[in-house]
């Protein structure tokens, strides 16, 4: 009987430590470092960390890495041996630069780098070309005025943020991402609608804008240049009216209009014109 219990408790032992092992996801850093090759998500989102840890490099299958809202100023060379790593959410720290190791990540496919400040775009673009599958990325609120013409070499991106920023003019290079589709840039003041709609409108499958809060007073009837938009986000804004070419965007689905200046009367117009093809919220 004796031997009976020893092996039964043998077996629960062994089946505890490899469930310990099989754990995927951690928010203590101490113990997902007692199980490095278990550790495929880890978020230490607010912990107070002054610098990278080092351990985080430990973990060869780490797959989701979030160290967001901390006080970290630099990433170390050697955080290019995250071979495997696909979500890097560095936002909320104090990184000005990426290293050059970085461009080893090649499964990288989404990264956040918004609120760390004024970044080098110049340096960290000619990293992130070198990244294959990048797919995403955020660099909203980081007090940049000019985006270098190198950016149009991100082949592979199809979600941008650039919220709240000063942007005036996209370069021309901006229009080369041919695979963007979805575009943010709400609640910068500087934007130039009118300036920015021919490079726009060169990319052939943008179908998601957001320019929200950005103080427009007008749309201008070039709008309908976006061809391939199904989603239109103006709410935030001081528009009263918007042109007639707006009727004129076939694939258009979605108009958000919702505080602005516009009556009550065109509001029932436009959707009277539009619904139920194309949803105008108020």
């Amino acid at each position: 009987m004796k031997t009976i219990i020893n092996i039964f408790l043998l077996i629960v032992s062994v089946s505890f430590v490899h469930a310990q092992n099989k754990a995927r996801n951690y928010d203590n850093l101490a113990e997902a470092h007692q199980y490095p090759d278990s550790v495929e998500w880890l978020t230490l989102r607010g912990a107070h960390l002054e610098q990278f840890p080092l351990e985080i490099l430990e973990f060869r299958n780490l797959k989701y890495l979030d160290i967001s809202n901390n006080n970290i100023s630099a990433l170390p060379d050697e955080i290019g041996k995250l071979r495997n790593l696909f979500y890097l959410d560095l936002s909320g720290n104090h990184i000005s630069a990426l290293p050059k190791g970085f461009s080893k990540i090649k499964s990288l496919r989404n990264l956040y780098l918004d609120y760390n400040g004024a970044p080098n775009l110049d340096e960290d673009l000619s990293i992130l070309i070198e990244l294959p599958m990048l797919h995403v990325l955020d660099i909203s609120g980081d007090s940049i005025s000019q985006l270098p013409a190198s950016i149009g070499k991100l082949k592979s991106l199809q979600y941008l943020e650039l919220s709240g920023n000063i942007i005036d003019v996209l370069p021309p290079e901006f229009s080369q991402m041919q695979n963007l589709e979805i575009l943010y840039v709400d609640n910068d003041k500087e934007f130039d609608l009118v300036k920015n709609l021919p490079i726009l409108s060169r990319l052939p499958k943008l179908r998601e804008l957001h320019l929200e809060g950005d103080h427009f007073k007008q749309i201008p009837s070039e709008i309908n240049s976006l061809r391939s938009l199904e989603y239109l986000y103006l709410n935030n804004n001081e528009i009263q009216q918007i042109p007639k070419e707006v009727f004129q965007m076939k694939k258009i689905k979605l108009i958000d209009l919702s505080n602005n200046n516009m009556p009550h009367i065109l509001l029932d117009r436009y959707r009277d014109a539009l619904e139920p093809t194309v949803r105008i919220k108020f």
